[in-house]
């Protein structure tokens, strides 16, 4: 009689050749590994002999300097990489607007308690008897003009914290995204010679009225704003103006409050991550831009 053997089953001959054959196919894998490697590395070596500097990324980004209202460039300035160049993280945009939220709240809701309502603590029907559920006092949560059952006392803090580090890394992203989608624009002078600084004056002299700082300096100011938006196409998007100075934008305040929710203006030093992320387009002086760079450029050097 023949016994059957299960499929599994492998003779000790073939087990044998099957080892060999492993140990020849996982010994010739390895030495192509090792080989690509090799080749990898001596190409690495040969790129930095040649480049030495080609596997460090740059340390900065080159911004446009622009003049105000025609936004014609002119000049560039160069600007850290960890404050322009961050990839977008969501999650930390997210919990700083949280945050930011949570203390915008005032915390003066004062709703009455069982302990604090008007009715009496009376038992309204007895407990046995009535053939219905078994009730309590008029000030019961579950009762038409009942207390709340989580009743709290004003003054009441919602506030809640985030690492400063972290809150700061925050809004160097939300510029990041603004300066890679082009909706940042800074507006400035270069400090140039004396000849550099004729050529740019005889050019903004041939503009309509234009300027270095985000003010309107036309005598028809009230149009200027309306006609900017009509040739830049920003008709129908929200615009945030962060002037260095806000007391020297006073054309500017007057026509932007005929705008309503389309266009604001705020001081540098009370810009907060939702007021950045509202907005469609973004216009920054560039001495605002430096405080900007030395209030959140403590993670950078």
């Amino acid at each position: 009689m023949f016994k059957l053997l299960p499929r599994s089953y492998i003779s000790p001959i073939n087990s044998s050749l099957l080892r060999a054959t492993y140990a020849t196919t996982s010994t010739s894998s390895a030495t192509t590994t090792t080989t690509s490697n090799e080749n990898i590395i001596q190409q690495q070596q040969q790129t930095t002999d040649i480049l030495p500097n080609a596997t460090i990324p740059p340390n900065y980004v080159l911004t446009t300097l622009r003049s105000f209202p025609s936004l014609e460039p002119h000049s560039i300035f160069p600007v850290h990489s960890k404050l322009f160049n961050l990839p977008l993280r969501r999650d930390i945009l997210w919990s700083a607007v949280v945050m930011e939220l949570d203390n915008r709240r005032v915390g003066s809701s004062n709703p009455p308690g069982r302990s604090d309502h008007k009715f009496s603590r009376h038992k309204l029907f007895k407990q046995k008897g009535t053939g219905r559920a078994r009730v309590g006092d008029a000030n019961s949560p579950i009762r038409w003009r009942g207390a709340y059952a989580l009743a709290r006392t004003a003054p009441n803090d919602f506030s809640t914290t985030l690492p400063s580090k972290l809150y700061r890394l925050a809004y160097r992203i939300a510029l990041s995204d603004y300066y890679k989608n082009n909706k940042l624009f800074i507006i400035g002078e270069e400090m140039k010679n004396n000849e550099d600084q004729n050529k740019i004056k005889n050019i903004m002299t041939n503009k309509l009225n234009d300027s270095f700082n985000l003010e309107i300096t036309n005598t028809d100011s009230i149009h200027s704003l309306f006609k900017f938006n009509k040739i830049h196409n920003f008709k129908d998007l929200n615009l945030l103006f962060i002037p260095n100075n806000y007391d020297n934008c006073e054309n500017l305040i007057k026509i932007i409050e005929k705008f309503g929710k389309k266009a604001n203006i705020i001081r540098k030093e009370d810009i907060q991550i939702r007021d950045i992320l509202k907005a469609n387009r973004i216009f920054m002086e560039k001495d605002a831009l430096l405080y900007f760079a030395s209030q959140l450029g403590k993670d950078i050097y």
